[in-house]
């Protein structure tokens, strides 16, 4: 496939953005300008030929242009054909010029090509350390792993996420899903190596099985989704390819749930009912097949539209971001930087800071500005624009090519950092539990950068006595060129040298 990609460009490349746009406009629920086709075109074609560019090179990274493209993509272009072009105000539903929805895609475009300019050029910086973390050898190390795994687990079942109040609130959090992903993440990658002993497999399959019971139970569809992330991303470190068969077996069941989720909140959140996990998981599972098969035994179209918001429209971005452009600057004035105020502090811990601002100030503006939401109602619903429109928001057009270009030199630069070979074990398994936040377009720039040092931190720290700190190995071209390579690398020449001599006695 990777010579017949480089054999027929056009086909690679322009081939498969062509079909999936022309199928979405085939389907569209909406009338679409071609203006509005040929920017959802582009929307896909960005992260595939970023992918086709992975896919004949040397594979030795995650493809996270191709990834953060997608989410692009899936904010924008699918709801552009699949929902309903208005917005729920303050005032009633709202319908959106079919200007606003055009200019708020040139504005995803404009983004989208920011971010891959700054990922590009954080790629070319020589920006590596001399000094790395690591996971040491020892047995005995490893048994402090599994101790790891097992504790933070139990803390996550048994100890509520405010046990410590809201100063301490934020480390738990990282204490019961970041530590225990990355020791899962971990024994996952030698599970693939084929040298996890069973009590490893065993663990691998208690956490996973914990993390989606007790996240579907809950109400959140995080946990699955986060696990299937980490999991593709481990998957292709280890065998440098997509996993599609598990890609195309997730994303079903992600869409399956969602129409469900609304009344298992409903009933769980705001009712309050006191059920089992086994009771919670069936309601949802019953609530959601029974909205599926209203929609496909309907031909209503409310009914396929009804469904389509279900199922897509928690990660839609086109809708708000068209009420931002109807709204600035002609009735809200650019900011300049003032949602930014947050990022001054976001790196002091709030458990030597009760009083911290909080983050949700800047979207608790956004939200009665724009009028999403009464000021009386705010403590109840939390809406985040993205740091995309969040860019336009402060600076208009500008923010794009300044704003997410600088976000482009982060993902490069945490790319380099924790995705490369030459990190290491556990960095690139840091960076891997970290990937899905690093996915979520639709966070604030507050949010989606402050947490990171927070939790490289603490899963640092809790993991201390694992690592072995040792000299960085000699890393050019793609290779590791340790003691060992380069002890095996002299035999190999010795060897080669001794048999031409002996063939030159023998003749």
């Amino acid at each position: 496939m990777p010579n017949a990609a480089r054999n027929s460009p056009v086909l690679f490349y322009i081939g498969p953005p062509l079909i999936v746009t022309a199928a979405l406009w085939a389907t569209s629920l909406n009338d679409v300008s071609l203006p509005q086709i040929v920017a959802a075109f582009i929307l896909f074609l960005m992260p595939w030929a970023a992918y086709q560019g992975w896919r004949i090179g040397t594979r030795t990274t995650i493809p996270l242009f191709c990834f953060l493209g997608a989410m692009y993509w899936a904010a924008y272009a699918l709801p552009l054909f699949w929902l309903r072009h208005e917005i729920n105000l303050v005032t009633g539903g709202h319908e959106l010029s079919e200007e606003a929805i055009t200019r708020a895609l040139y504005l995803a475009l404009l983004g989208v090509a920011a971010l891959g300019v700054g990922i590009r050029v954080a790629g070319r910086w020589q920006f590596m350390e001399s000094v790395r973390p690591d996971i040491h050898r020892s047995p005995g190390r490893w048994t402090y792993l599994r101790f790891a795994l097992l504790a933070s687990t139990f803390l996550r079942i048994a100890v509520p996420i405010n046990a410590l109040g809201g100063g301490g609130r934020q480390f738990l959090v990282i204490i019961e899903t970041v530590v225990p992903s990355v020791t899962f993440v971990v024994l996952l990658r030698y599970y693939l190596r084929r040298a996890a002993i069973p009590l490893d497999k065993a663990l691998l399959a208690g956490y996973a099985s914990v993390a989606l019971i007790a996240g579907i139970s809950s109400g959140w569809m995080g946990s699955f989704v986060g696990l299937a992330i980490m999991a593709t991303a481990v998957y292709i470190l280890e065998k440098r390819k997509l996993p599609l068969f598990a890609i195309m077996v997730a994303i079903p069941i992600v869409l399956f749930l969602q129409p469900g989720k609304e009344k298992f909140r409903q009933r769980y959140w705001r009712e309050g009912a006191s059920e089992g996990y086994v009771e919670r998981f069936n309601f949802w599972m019953g609530s959601s097949l029974s909205a599926w098969d209203r929609a496909l035994s309907s031909s209503d179209q409310d009914s396929a539209r009804n469904l389509a918001n279900q199922t897509i429209g928690r990660i839609s971005l086109l809708q708000q971001t068209a009420n931002v452009m109807e709204a600035t600057p002609e009735r809200i004035p650019y900011q300049y930087g003032r949602m930014y105020s947050y990022m001054l502090v976001t790196f002091i811990p709030r458990f030597f800071w009760p009083d911290k601002p909080s983050v949700n100030d800047a979207n608790q503006w956004y939200q009665v500005s724009y009028r999403l939401t009464e000021r009386r109602n705010l403590g109840g619903v939390s809406i985040a624009t993205g740091y995309l429109t969040e860019s336009y928001i402060n600076f208009g057009w500008f923010g794009p090519p300044v704003v997410i270009f600088f976000i482009g030199i982060f993902v490069g630069l945490f790319d380099k950092v924790f995705l490369r070979p030459s990190s290491g074990l556990l960095l690139n398994s840091i960076g891997v539990v970290l990937l899905p936040q690093l996915l979520q377009v639709e966070s604030q720039l507050a949010v989606y950068i402050g947490g990171v040092g927070q939790q490289v931190a603490v899963a640092l720290i809790t993991l201390a006595p694992m690592l072995d700190l040792r000299r960085k190995e000699k890393y050019r071209g793609g290779r590791n060129f340790s003691a060992a390579s380069l002890n095996k690398k002299r035999r190999t020449i010795l060897s080669g040298s001794r048999s031409r001599t002996g063939l030159l006695h023998r003749r």
